[in-house]
């Protein structure tokens, strides 16, 4: 005979109403323009050449790496 189920094991484990979205920043008054063009924040664009020269550095880096390796197994 099988053992019958409770209801706790047929309703779904997550179950819930109230839906939230993660904020990026604390400033979130932004007119519309800002929300569609992105915000003027020097801070911001100082940020994104930091990231582009890391970036550009590392594959020039492994681009170095990679053909030293190929002129000494060479």
């Amino acid at each position: 005979m099988m053992k019958p189920t409770r209801a706790s094991e047929t309703a779904p484990k997550f179950q819930g109403t109230l839906r939230h979205y993660h904020r990026t920043g604390a400033n979130t008054r932004r007119s519309w323009d800002e929300w569609v063009d992105g915000t003027s924040n020097k801070q911001k664009s100082s940020r994104n050449w930091l990231k582009i020269a890391a970036i550009v550095i590392s594959v020039l880096a492994l681009s170095g790496i990679i053909a030293g390796l190929v002129i000494e197994l060479g």
